[in-house]
């Protein structure tokens, strides 16, 4: 079969869940794709990686130049499909759909009002109330009595920002003394950085991650579990995860995306599994975007990019059986090697260089 040239930029060039993305267009069957990363930081690992065809440094999605620079950028590799993984950025980029459809390239993301609410947790919390299982949860701000909060959510709890990406900005306190510690961390970074935060009862579990995809007409073409087995307590970026399918934490996952208005697009759902009796909880959503588990994703036989490319050029696109067994990679022979880590241990032979100056 030949397969479609495309060019692809990939913004947020830096983050885990790139890896993904790079992943499953360097394996594809469908597309011929060239693959352009572009990040604010030009320090960024990912750039480096042997299958990205161009890298480019771009300002942060907060300044002004951002949106001209991205066309730019567009417009001189002739890009078909942009992709985003970065929470602040996405809903940046939906606000700008129609100018980067006028250049003919296209992007698969929810609205930019579903995806600010994503953002919030405390905005998704009231989205949800009712609708899910969630942790016991309270705004906490500097009228709050830490002592009250440990009475309430105790013997273990989780203070976190409302509005941070991975593992930022969150903290365990094991008991009464090291909750006043981080109590006043917390209220120094909502005085110097803005942040707000919330304290959560902390639900002793494993840890699921949910992922999925809707079409542009609102299909569920996917939804797939994995359960993470690393034995870090805060594990928000990590790749180690196994496919794993539980039907009530699917169910759990696709409640919360639809009702949080987060289709068209990907989508990725954290979900611990309460180790007493079973029970689900809703933790957060990651609005728009895959995830860094999404590796084990592609190594079953389901290419994220050749799903977007197909929904985003308006092809057909059949929903997706959840994958089997239970290690993220099907048993059969006759699918060739696609091993990621075994790819991922080659080193360039060569020093990469720019392609091609910033853009400012």
């Amino acid at each position: 079969m030949t397969r479609r040239p495309v060019t692809v930029i990939l913004t947020c060039g830096g983050g885990p869940g790139i890896l993904a993305q790079v992943e499953a267009l360097r394996c594809s069957e469908r597309y011929e794709a060239r693959i352009v990363l572009a990040d604010a930081n030009p320090a960024s690992g990912n750039l480096f990686l042997p299958e990205v065809d161009a890298r480019y440094r771009l300002p942060l999605c907060q300044d002004p130049d951002f949106i001209p620079a991205l066309r730019r950028l567009i417009e001189a590799e002739g890009a078909t499909a942009l992709y985003s993984g970065l929470d602040e950025e996405m809903p940046v980029l939906s606000r700008h759909r129609e100018e980067f459809e006028s250049l003919d390239c296209r992007l698969l993301l929810p609205p930019a009002e579903a995806l600010d609410r994503s953002w919030d947790k405390a905005a998704t919390a009231e989205r949800l109330d009712g609708l899910v299982d969630m942790p016991r949860t309270v705004e906490i701000d500097d009228e709050t009595d830490p002592a009250w909060i440990w009475r309430e959510l105790g013997p273990r709890l989780v203070i976190k920002a409302t509005k941070s990406r991975g593992g930022r900005f969150i903290f365990l306190p094991e008991d009464e003394e090291e909750l006043r510690f981080y109590w006043r961390r917390a209220r120094k970074y909502a005085t110097e950085r803005g942040l707000t935060f919330q304290a959560q009862e902390f639900i002793d579990g494993d840890e699921y991650n949910v992922t999925t995809l809707h079409d542009t007409a609102r299909r569920l073409i996917y939804a797939v579990s994995r359960r993470k087995f690393e034995t870090r307590a805060i594990k928000s970026t990590t790749t180690a995860a196994v496919i794993e399918r539980r039907q009530d934490i699917i169910d759990l996952a696709v409640t919360a995306v639809e009702a949080m208005d987060l289709v068209p697009g990907f989508n990725n759902v954290e979900v611990i599994a309460d180790h007493r009796d079973g029970r689900p909880y809703f933790i957060e959503i990651n609005g728009g975007r895959t995830a860094a588990q999404d590796l084990n994703l592609i190594a079953s036989g389901i290419n994220v990019t050749d799903l977007l490319l197909d929904i985003v050029n308006g092809d057909e696109v059949e929903p997706i059986d959840h994958p089997p067994g239970r290690s993220g990679v099907l048993e059969d022979p006759q699918r060739r090697d696609r091993s990621v880590l075994r790819h991922r241990s080659r080193i360039p032979a060569v020093t990469v260089s720019w392609s091609a100056r910033p853009w400012h």
